[in-house]
């Protein structure tokens, strides 16, 4: 820089001395004396103009950058990440915490709730499957035995048209299994004195069995007489037990006309001492399938000839009863026969109208049984215990007709009592 400086002086100086000389010369010269002044020794002047444009260039252009960079760098960068991070921790950790820990209480309530639901739901879906598959084995059983019993039935009704063909040709009488024996004896007819039971005999499903055991009996005094009556499920069948019961009284096969009905539930809770006053008659139990089985057991012991010498007639459904009879072989020699209602169809619902109304010493005429047709489509076939009463209805509203009318005695039943009734 000393070089330039030195030389930036001289032309200084030089310019001072022309310039001294000209204020002394003006007035006398001052045309000529100042066009050829040297005016292009001033040229180099630009040059101190080249120094001081660069001097402040270089402070403007270094001090912005040195207060540009690093003041934003610190302010912007290091506050906002310290507040954005550190307030939302300290807020959103805390708040939860304090929460949990300080109701811990509450959730463990309804943790122990729901799992007493849960548990309470688990056994109620246990037993609910416990129940079904009881009941599918229970329908299982009952399907086996229905379609055993329609092969019986078929059994049956084979050998009963092939004795009918038979007995039409000539070639013999009617002959049947006896139940204590097992050898083939004839049918024969129901005896006289078995008045009650008369009725059941118009029954083709039914009058084999009523005819058989009647006649069983008579051939063996000594064996028990204890009957089976084998209904629907719901179906009355205890008229049918206390006409055996009267029959047998009639035919003096007991000693007393005394009968006893009693339900089985009601049976599993009494003393037999109760029974004590029933000596020489008969003991009808209802829905016998569901009587203990040991309680049976007792009863029949109490049943004998030298205790009360009863007799035990057992009516019910014929699932339960088969079951019972399969889940105790001890009892079943004390029942040898055994009659099945449960067959009957609504033609032997009509016999046995007619038998009925015959047997309480009524007449009917044919009109009479089709409007009694039209009426057992409001009931059940095979409810022995629901039509006797419903027939018995009939002829009371005959007698109160005839009472009403003067032809009281008369004992005729017409349609418009069956209507009324």
């Amino acid at each position: 820089m000393k070089p330039f400086r030195n030389a930036y002086e001289a032309i200084k100086r030089l310019l001072s001395k022309i310039f001294s000389k000209e204020e002394q010369g003006v007035e006398n010269q001052p045309g000529p004396k100042a066009e050829p002044t040297p005016e292009p020794a001033p040229k180099p002047a630009p040059e101190p103009k080249k120094e001081t444009k660069p001097e402040p260039k270089k402070e403007e252009k270094q001090e912005p950058k040195k207060e540009a960079k690093p003041e934003p760098k610190k302010e912007a960068k290091p506050e906002p990440k310290k507040e954005a991070k550190q307030e939302p921790k300290k807020e959103a950790k805390p708040e939860p915490k304090k929460e949990a820990k300080a109701e811990p209480k509450k959730p463990a309530q309804k943790k122990s709730e729901k799992t007493a639901e849960e548990d309470m739901e688990a056994y109620v879906r246990e037993s609910e499957r416990k129940e079904q598959a009881a009941y599918a084995a229970e329908a299982k059983r009952r399907a086996e035995r229905a379609a055993k019993r329609e092969a019986e039935e078929k059994k049956a009704e084979q050998r009963a048209a092939r004795r009918e063909m038979e007995a039409q040709a000539g070639m013999g009488v009617r002959r049947v299994t006896d139940p204590v024996t097992g050898e083939e004896v004839p049918l024969g007819a129901l005896p006289s004195r078995a008045t009650y039971l008369k009725k059941y005999s118009k029954i083709a499903s039914t009058s084999d069995d009523v005819i058989l055991s009647v006649n069983s009996i008579l051939r063996h005094p000594d064996m028990p007489k204890n009957i089976v009556i084998l209904g629907k499920n719901g179906f009355g069948t205890v008229r049918v037990g206390e006409d055996f019961a009267r029959s047998f009284y009639a035919m003096e096969l007991v000693k007393s006309d005394k009968i006893a009905k009693i339900r089985a539930k009601q049976l599993n809770k009494i003393s037999l001492e109760k029974l004590d006053g029933l000596k020489g008659g008969c003991l009808i139990i209802e829905n016998a399938g569901l009587v203990q089985p040991e309680k049976l057991v007792e009863v029949i012991k109490n049943a004998e000839p030298d205790v009360n010498d009863y007799v035990v007639i057992l009516t019910g459904e014929i699932d339960s009863l088969a079951r019972f009879f399969e889940d105790n072989q001890e009892i079943v020699d004390q029942f040898i026969y055994l009659v099945g209602i449960h067959k009957i169809k609504e033609k032997g619902m009509l016999s046995l109208a007619r038998g009925y109304i015959k047997e309480k010493g009524y007449t009917a005429d044919k009109p009479v049984y089709e409007q009694l047709k039209e009426s057992l489509q409001g009931m059940e076939a095979g409810n022995i215990d629901r039509f006797l009463e419903f027939l018995d209805k009939v002829m009371e509203t005959a007698d109160s007709r005839e009472a009403s009318e003067g032809n009281g005695g008369r004992h005729e039943v017409l349609v418009e009592d069956v209507r009324r009734a």
